[in-house]
């Protein structure tokens, strides 16, 4: 798989570490696991930080919105790493934030992360019953908390239109061509989530968007931090379970969630019709992802997930016909 992430060398890292600390700059490495920034890991003294690079091709969501969500979310239960300097390195945007204990959830047994999935869904009820009044606008938000959008359907209908030059994707419509994106494929998944966006209400909740094993820490039982905000949107509940339920069914996330959502008092009416139009969502997002990046292994993966998800669905619907 091709390294889409800007290109940092070591020396222009420690350059930039040295006019933001006065002591020494220890045991500096590169920190894998993401698909999107260039992450170091660092110490000062007995502190750990980590510095992260961002290419200046993220219109709406890069490390000042970050900064923005730090402010804004200090006091509540999510765990946030602390920003010490978010600016720019020629065309990069950095973030130095201290280091939070913990490591990956996959990193863990698969019976350790089962045990997190009470405060998983902790997490999640805080984002979604945190006040976002004060703000407009749905899908992903800027660095002033205000959403692309009109409407939660128009922004998750956007999927299939081509971006703004300066944005991640650009104009990519090309990927047809080029690569071993499958038009069909997409333009069905695409429908099937316009027939299933007549289920889903325009909720405008705070949706942490990026729940993966991937993006959260935990060390010793408990969720230490989430490490990455930067797709942060507002919309339907219901969208915060579908990486988890997409990449880790056997987590029991989408059981749970339910569960957990009645228990508080909160009708999810039409749950699978809303799940699965979500499902189809970050299917088209993630084959655009992986046809981008040039990673046939997760195409295909993330392609036969998705055509499972809508074959088990028709079978259900058959069922109750009977």
């Amino acid at each position: 798989m091709p390294d889409i992430r800007p290109l940092v060398t070591t020396k222009r890292v420690m350059a930039l570490l040295k006019q933001h600390f006065h002591e020494p700059i220890l045991d500096l490495s590169p920190v894998e696991g993401g698909h999107v920034a260039r992450v170091f890991s660092f110490r000062v003294q007995e502190q750990e930080y980590s510095v992260r690079f961002n290419l200046d091709r993220m219109m709406n969501s890069n490390f000042p919105k970050e900064a923005y969500l730090v402010r804004k979310l200090a006091g509540t239960s999510l765990p946030l790493a602390p920003l010490l300097y978010v600016g720019r390195l020629g065309d990069l945007h950095v973030a130095i934030s201290h280091k939070l204990p913990g490591k990956m959830l996959q990193e863990h047994t698969p019976q350790e992360v089962q045990a997190l999935l009470p405060q998983i869904l902790e997490l999640l009820h805080a984002a979604h019953s945190f006040d976002i009044s004060d703000t407009q606008g749905y899908g992903v938000f800027d660095d002033q908390g205000q959403g692309t959008d009109a409407s939660w359907h128009a922004s998750l209908l956007k999927i299939a239109e081509e971006e703004d030059e300066r944005d991640y994707f650009g104009k990519w419509h090309h990927l047809f061509k080029e690569t071993f994106l499958e038009r069909d494929l997409f333009e069905r998944l695409y429908q099937r989530m316009r027939e299933l966006l007549a289920y889903c209400p325009e909720e405008r909740t705070l949706l942490l968007s990026n729940v993966t094993t991937r993006n959260l820490l935990a060390q010793d039982g408990k969720i230490t931090a989430v490490l990455d905000m930067l797709e942060a949107s507002y919309g339907d509940r219901v969208y915060d379970i579908v990486a988890l339920d997409f990449w880790w069914p056997r987590l029991g996330i989408r059981e749970a969630f339910l569960a957990d959502q009645q228990q508080r008092g909160h009708a999810l009416p039409f749950y699978e019709e809303r799940l699965l139009c979500y499902e189809c969502h970050y299917a088209l997002s993630g084959v655009h992802f992986y046809a981008h990046s040039g990673d046939e292994r997760g195409y295909q993966m993330a392609r036969a997930i998705i055509q499972g998800k809508l074959a088990a669905f028709s079978q259900r619907g058959e069922r109750n016909e009977l």
